[in-house]
């Protein structure tokens, strides 16, 4: 373990502060000479292998899932070859195994028609269906005879009062006719002298 793996976050800024103030190089910014070497390896080799054009890279039919598709990553290769060249890579096997996840790529806007099968819940929905059906008609058809009943009485209670009235027009016609004449005898009267 270094010394700076066993000191705290707030200890270590302090002192790398100090020592920038101070004009030292922390020891992890300085790298060693190991790790320069190895990055400039990489440049010198890129500077020693040639850069491949499109003339150099094989049919893109030609090419199977075995094929060694590097060369057509070069700086070199137009980007329209280089991507017939993917596509050609990607087209392999390898790359088209379904792991069953993909659960939007079903088409879910056609469903299978059921045909003759009805469910239990939808045989439910309509036997409640119609027992509403059956309800409201019954109401209706309640009310309608409610209204009936009440017409019937209403017009039983105007024929009650134009009998009345009747009655009453009779009684005063029979004393309008005994006060205007005072010697009439009623007719049942006149009948009895007979």
């Amino acid at each position: 373990m270094t010394l700076e793996s066993k000191e705290s976050a707030l200890s270590r800024w302090s002192r790398r502060k100090l020592e920038a103030e101070k004009g030292i190089q922390p020891a992890d910014l300085n790298p060693p000479a190991e790790i320069e070497a190895e990055s400039s390896a990489p440049a010198a080799e890129s500077e020693t292998r040639p850069v491949l054009t499109d003339a150099d890279m094989p049919d893109i039919e030609s090419l199977d899932a075995d094929s060694d598709f590097s060369g057509f990553m070069s700086e070199g290769v137009s980007d329209e070859l280089r991507n017939l060249a993917l596509r050609k890579l990607f087209r392999a096997p390898v790359f088209n195994i379904r792991d069953g996840l993909d659960e939007y790529d079903e088409d879910y806007t056609s469903f299978e028609k059921l045909g003759d099968i009805v469910t239990s819940d939808m045989k439910h929905r309509i036997e409640m269906e119609e027992q509403k059906l059956r309800e409201k008609l019954a109401a209706e058809s309640e009310a309608a005879e409610d209204e009936m009943d009440a017409l019937e009485e209403i017009d039983d209670e105007m024929d009650a009062l134009e009998a009345i009235d009747d009655e009453d027009e009779r009684e005063q016609s029979k004393l309008k006719v005994a006060t205007a004449d005072p010697e009439a005898v009623p007719d049942k009267a006149v009948d009895d002298e007979q």
